[in-house]
């Protein structure tokens, strides 16, 4: 039932965050002899990768170009290098015989997926979590040029997966084929709680907001530095796990005595640490004008393994962001904030009110579960690629 898969692109497949995240978890079921995997762009960790997976690695874009002024404009360049890279890529593969192609448009490698699927006749498997023709920094003379073969790589894929409704009824529209929505999942491993953890009920401690993730925007830093500003009149804690090392949080501001930074941890680890620590989960969203798109129709896939842990969520973000759409059409699951001021009503809300601590932590698990489990993304996506 599982046809022979090649994956191909930028982002790497292990158990991180994110993307990568994504698609660790969406592999991790796949038989290990069926599958191959090339990276084009950051190598993964051995420890972190997919166990008796073969994995190849052939970055197409060079590291020292992208890190300078002329990064919009060799990023088209290097699109068009993907390209040119498919018939190396499929010498690498010394005689895997693959019967469809996977990829996620991001970076460069999406467009040498494309080609190798199209040069082997076999099914394309795309992926979107973020609107890449917009988000991709190219120079404005390109953007058009670039969002043409965006297009023309979208209409080739014989399966559109996009991680939010809004992004898969957009695409549909403006490509003119239709896409389905599938949402961030939580790991095959992740623990199963039933309530949220006893710490809510009590006032004890002091308070403790943590946020879990990649800060890649001068949006999200605002957020964080906001909320670290609302925690000091409650003389609450902010915790935050992720990539982000003491010195970039110091140059960010996020260095305040009530502000730790605890580095990044396996999945099952930090949801541990989250409930016998923590008393609500920041879900931030740019209010960044330039932003707003990729705010419509991205989706924040640290809502899979938030709504694991059974605590509060506090949801930060303009009116039109994907993450307050989802909790609008689910009443009770988070706390909104669609503004600054309003953040700090909510902190003290949050800190004094135990009952309405638990309240959104059972409503948090339960709607976690209709949404992110392992098994329904599964379905979506075997069924993707039996298509």
């Amino acid at each position: 039932m599982f046809p022979q898969l090649l994956y191909v692109g930028d982002v790497p497949v292990e158990a991180s965050y994110h993307g990568s995240a994504l698609l660790h978890r969406l592999l991790s079921d796949y038989p290990p002899e069926r599958l191959s995997i090339i990276e084009t762009a950051t190598q993964s960790e051995e420890s972190r990768r997919l166990p008796q997976v073969k994995y190849l690695s052939y970055p197409i874009g060079k590291q020292r170009w992208l890190n300078t002024r002329f990064n919009p404009y060799v990023s088209v360049w290097f699109t068009q290098a993907g390209k040119l890279l498919a018939p190396k890529l499929l010498q690498s593969l010394n005689g895997f015989n693959f019967e469809g192609v996977l990829t996620v448009a991001h970076g460069f490698g999406w467009f040498a997926a494309a080609e190798i699927a199209s040069r082997r006749s076999v099914p394309l498997h795309l992926i979107v979590h973020d609107d890449w023709p917009r988000v991709a920094g190219v120079a404005p003379v390109f953007l058009s040029w670039l969002d043409k073969r965006f297009a023309s790589v979208y209409r080739q894929a014989q399966s559109c997966l996009c991680v939010s409704p809004a992004m898969s009824l957009s695409y549909g529209e403006r490509y003119g084929k239709p896409a389905c929505t599938i949402y961030p999942s939580r790991a095959v491993t992740c623990p199963q709680y039933d309530e949220p953890p006893v710490r809510l009920a009590h006032n004890d401690h002091a308070f403790t907001v943590a946020f879990a993730g990649t800060i890649n925007s001068s949006g999200y830093i605002r957020a964080l530095v906001a909320l670290q500003d609302a925690l000091k009149l409650t003389g609450g804690r902010l915790l935050i796990f992720g990539p982000l090392s003491a010195e970039t949080a110091q140059q960010m501001r996020l260095n305040d005595p009530n502000t730790e930074i605890r580095g990044l941890l396996p999945p099952t680890e930090l949801l541990t640490i989250l409930r016998d620590e923590v008393d609500t989960l920041f879900v931030p969203m740019s209010f960044e004008p330039a932003d707003r798109i990729n705010m419509e129709m991205a989706f924040p896939s640290k809502l899979a393994d938030y709504t694991a842990t059974g605590l509060p969520l506090l949801i930060y973000g303009p009116r039109y962001c994907s993450a307050v759409t989802w909790a609008r059409e689910n009443p009770g699951v988070a706390a909104i904030v669609e503004s600054e001021p309003d953040l700090c009503r909510a902190i003290a809300l949050l800190a004094n009110n135990p009952d309405m601590r638990l309240k959104l932590g059972k409503l948090a698990l339960a709607t976690g579960r209709q949404y992110f489990t392992h098994d329904r993304a599964q379905r979506i996506f075997h069924q993707s690629l039996s298509v």
